[in-house]
């Protein structure tokens, strides 16, 4: 089993998802470094596309989303490498069949595919320790991987930005489905993140 990484930009953009919108399901994808090799020793995801907060299971739009953030991985040899989800219920932080089913169509296409469930009482300025549970396929289920996986400051780095609001300005799929001019990528975030870098 690889060793699995997780950046400050990609963590900070999943925790901003989760915590901008806090009564309602979200859900996006993590995008990895896209090493050939196949005996690689980490997985590194180096950035996060917030997808839904409205319907997570709406095949169209869902399958319309990753047609776009595939072409824009190619052009910046990336890869969709992982699945986030944050229930909609507080207490609620385990895999459903959306994140099983979204988990597997990306690990048809990435062996060592992730899922990460937002635990929802985490999100906070105040959070010590990652928000998310982390799961890896092995056939035919989807089980905990209990290693930490976030780079050391990112979890303080988003802390800070969460007190600053940044996640106000987070754009995902929904948004940009609404209004076109709001991009998905999210460029302004990242110049906020990069500056506590």
């Amino acid at each position: 089993m690889a060793e699995i990484l997780i950046n400050v930009q990609a963590y900070a953009k999943l925790t901003l998802h989760a915590a901008k919108y806090p009564h309602c399901a979200v859900n996006g994808v993590l995008l990895a470094e896209d090493s050939k090799s196949k005996d690689r020793k980490t997985i590194r995801f180096v950035d996060c596309i917030p997808l839904f907060h409205l319907s997570l299971s709406l095949a169209p739009m869902l399958e319309s989303a990753l047609l776009q953030i595939d072409a824009y991985c190619k052009s910046k040899g990336l890869i969709i490498g992982g699945y986030y989800q944050a229930n909609e219920h507080y207490e609620d932080n385990e895999l459903n069949n959306i994140a099983k089913s979204v988990g597997k169509k990306i690990q048809d296409c990435f062996p060592d595919a992730c899922v990460f469930m937002i635990e929802n009482n985490k999100v906070s300025v105040e959070s010590q320790s990652e928000v998310y549970k982390t799961y890896v396929y092995k056939d035919p289920n989807w089980v905990k991987y209990d290693q930490r996986t976030v780079e050391e400051e990112a979890i303080s780095i988003t802390n800070s930005l969460l007190q600053g609001g940044v996640h106000r300005e987070l754009i995902d799929f929904d948004s940009h489905l609404d209004d076109v001019s709001n991009d998905w990528r999210n460029l302004t975030v990242n110049e906020n993140i990069k500056r506590f870098i």
